[in-house]
């Protein structure tokens, strides 16, 4: 690979990101239901206001599920230790970066508050344990098998919207620490230019760097794209060519120029 540094992404490029261990897993599927559950909200219509429960009823049972608040104050505390060791430093602007390690100790000490339980006004709600009690069924959400649920998003769209934006901001502090480590780790990316020799690319990773995620990025234009497969020793790319979506992809036989970034946060 040839280092290319630095590098400003450019936006005809899709960029396609495998988290290399399992907190940047979880960290990314946060990422992703938080996305969906903000669009449905400001959407607001009938449909969307439904679907924004539910989605903060799955997200509210993830993060039960792997403890992501004792990851997310690890995660916190590794960047405030690595961000104090720029302070000083000529090349760094020491009020913005004195600015962020106020911001994110406040946050941090949020987190650490032992009363703070994220989706707990969500977990101890009715209408949302009525509507949880129904999710393992197949289409089991229906205006019929709840109807208080289907009272309450016929309800006016202003107060509909006020109850999920109460409920979603019990689940903020989670919101903003994963949002603000992601940028972390995408930020401090080193990014490399590489050739896949008939669709096919394998790079094994130094053990003494700890990457938390890789990053290809390919032009949009174009009927190619990666599967990537991997963990902390190495990683494997193969080239597919997209034609239909009524098709198998088939593997590319031509060698293939990409941007090869791995993020970990180095000081």
């Amino acid at each position: 690979m040839h280092p290319h540094k630095p590098f400003s992404l450019q936006p005809d490029l899709t960029s396609y990101e495998l988290p290399l261990n399992e907190k940047t897993r979880n960290l990314l599927r946060l990422e992703q239901f938080f996305s969906e559950i903000q669009s449905n909200i400001d959407n607001k219509s009938y449909d969307n206001s439904r679907m924004a429960l539910i989605q903060m009823i799955e997200v509210c049972d993830f993060i039960q599920r792997i403890d992501i608040k004792k990851d997310l104050i690890q995660e916190l505390e590794s960047i405030i230790s690595s961000f104090k060791q720029l302070s000083g430093n000529p090349e760094v602007d020491n009020k913005s970066l004195t600015k962020l390690l106020s911001e994110t100790n406040e946050g941090l000490n949020f987190l650490r508050i032992r009363d703070y339980h994220p989706g707990n006004l969500l977990q101890k709600d009715e209408l949302a344990k009525q509507v949880r009690h129904r999710l393992g069924i197949s289409g089991g959400a229906c205006h019929f098998d709840i109807p208080r649920l289907y009272y309450w998003l016929n309800k006016g769209e202003e107060e509909r919207t006020t109850q999920l934006n109460k409920w979603v901001e019990d689940l903020r502090p989670i919101l903003w620490a994963s949002k603000l480590i992601l940028q972390v780790f995408r930020e401090s990316g080193q990014v490399s230019t590489a050739t896949a020799t008939n669709g096919f690319y394998q790079e094994t990773l130094d053990n003494k760097a700890k990457h938390h995620l890789l990053r290809i990025h390919l032009p949009k234009e174009g009927s190619i794209f990666p599967e990537i497969s991997g963990g902390k020793h190495r990683f494997t790319i193969r080239f597919y060519v997209h034609s239909a979506t009524s098709l198998k992809a088939e593997k590319s036989q031509e060698n293939i120029e990409f941007f090869v970034e791995l993020c970990g946060l180095t000081i």
